[in-house]
């Protein structure tokens, strides 16, 4: 009995080299379609944290005001060390993490009126001065006495926040509303459990 002829292993490894190109080629593609989807999920958790770390300073130069017969703060390092705020934050939206500190002097545009706000709310109108070249101040400066804090990222935000579709107009003040909705465009993006879609609140920290 002659023995059995085998498949040559040329052929083989042929088989195998085709079916990885396959798997790679699959793989590629499938890694280019999930690329917006992460940036869009990424874009979505900094602004999150923008609305948490901007309202915290907000609200913390509010606290120092009331125990300071409504001075407002020169520095974040004095709400800090006077325990109103748990640490200086930095903007999440820009790699130096640097805000655009709002004093007193500049004249801030009023936001578009916001559906939903309270009644008597205060506008976001205000005059602050220039926190120096540029109007842009820095963690810690002490350049006049911080009123509020703005993102210096010129970006087109997910979220409409106030009325506003820039993260550099999103301004940060004591008392004021913070009516957050949707931007019309993409569609929401679940994430992990427990982290909401643009829109919502942020979460805890």
């Amino acid at each position: 009995m002659s023995p059995r002829p085998r498949r040559p292993r040329a052929k083989q490894a042929g088989y195998s080299l085709v079916a990885l190109i396959v798997t790679i080629t699959v793989m590629m593609v499938m890694l280019t379609a999930a690329v917006p989807s992460w940036r869009y999920l990424m874009k979505d958790d900094h602004e999150e944290e923008l609305i948490f770390r901007g309202g915290e300073i907000a609200d913390a130069i509010g606290r120092y005001q009331k125990k300071n017969g409504n001075a407002l703060p020169p520095s974040l390092e004095v709400l800090v060390k006077g325990k109103f705020l748990r640490k200086a934050y930095k903007d999440p939206m820009t790699q130096d993490g640097k805000w655009r500190f709002l004093r007193q002097g500049e004249t801030i545009a009023a936001a578009p009126s916001v559906p939903g706000a309270p009644s008597g709310a205060p506008p976001t109108t205000t005059t602050t001065r220039p926190a120096g070249p540029g109007g842009s101040g820095t963690i810690g400066g002490t350049l006049g006495s911080i009123l509020g804090v703005a993102s210096t990222s010129t970006d087109k935000s997910l979220r409409i926040f106030n009325g506003r579709t820039k993260y550099s107009e999103w301004l940060f003040i004591p008392g004021q509303p913070r009516i957050v909705g949707l931007q019309a465009g993409p569609t929401t993006i679940g994430g992990p459990a427990g982290r909401p879609s643009p829109g919502g609140a942020p979460r805890p920290r």
